[in-house]
């Protein structure tokens, strides 16, 4: 089954476009520049140690997967520390992006018109449930600003978001699908449109929760929501059922390679901050 991703979206993972090229992804022989990166739970405690191990892991398979060998993941307390071999600090970056996917439906969207005094507000009011609060976030967000949710939204609230490309202003459902029934992912190149996209298997839990959802709402939007930003809004064309399914969007093969490395190895259990 194949979704279609509608065309005022890129369907770019924000965040996870890590280039998997030799030059620039440790083929070389050139020290990289290290990147430290301050950790803290989707709460804003800072995470336990065992978090962190599991973070290192998750980055170290990252880099593994995209041809990133001569990289070094260190972890000290709430502190990450990343360097890609060749690096000027780009690739670091992106791979301490958290990487959480949701399904969630689309229940409103307006152009972001980038007038007047706006701001990026936090999960409280972008996570409200009182349709006023939303209608006032939704005309106050500034989707040219950081999001400082970063995949740290409750997935059972709505939320206020923006897409990826800073163009469109989404009111999301609660998640109906996550990313974590996603048991495995690659890029693949669709022969009938020659487009790239992302082949999925989904777990039998995640087909299930997928087909009945996607067959009581024919005709309706959802988002794949990648780091609390909506990445593509595909319109459900019919009931998808089985666990195999394709996201076909403007992808290029390294966007695509990347979404499927995020989507296999799952998300990291906290969200890290550059430092300096």
């Amino acid at each position: 089954m194949r979704l279609s991703v509608g065309l005022g979206l890129r369907a770019v993972v924000a965040g996870l476009a890590l280039a998997a090229t030799v030059s620039g992804c440790g083929g070389g022989d050139k020290a990289g520049t290290p990147v430290a990166f301050s950790g803290r739970t989707a709460e804003g405690s800072i995470p336990s140690a065992g978090t962190m191990d599991q973070v290192q892991q998750i980055v170290e398979k990252r880099a593994e997967s995209l041809g990133m060998k001569k990289t070094t993941v260190k972890v000290d307390g709430e502190m990450l520390t990343i360097t890609v071999a060749g690096d000027d600090g780009s690739m670091a970056r992106l791979l301490a992006k958290t990487g959480r996917v949701l399904m969630r439906p689309v229940l409103s969207s307006k152009p972001f018109q980038g007038t007047g005094v706006k701001t990026m507000p936090g999960k409280d009011v972008r996570q409200s449930t009182d349709p006023a609060v939303q209608a006032t976030t939704m005309a106050a967000i500034n989707c040219r600003q950081p999001d400082p949710l970063q995949g740290g939204d409750d997935a059972t609230l709505p939320l206020v978001t923006c897409s990826d490309s800073g163009d469109t202003v989404y009111l999301l459902g609660p998640t109906v699908v996550d990313g974590r029934e996603i048991s495995d992912a690659k890029g693949a190149m669709d022969t009938r449109t020659a487009r790239y996209g992302v082949n999925i298997t989904f777990s039998d839990t995640g087909a299930r929760q997928f087909g009945q959802y996607t067959a009581t709402n024919i005709g309706k939007q959802f988002v794949f929501a990648v780091d609390s930003q909506a990445v593509s809004a595909p319109i459900i064309q019919s009931a998808l059922t089985g666990n195999q399914s394709q996201i076909v969007g403007s992808f290029t093969k390294e966007a695509a390679d990347n979404l499927a490395a995020s989507l296999r190895f799952g998300a990291l259990p906290a969200i890290f901050t550059a430092q300096g």
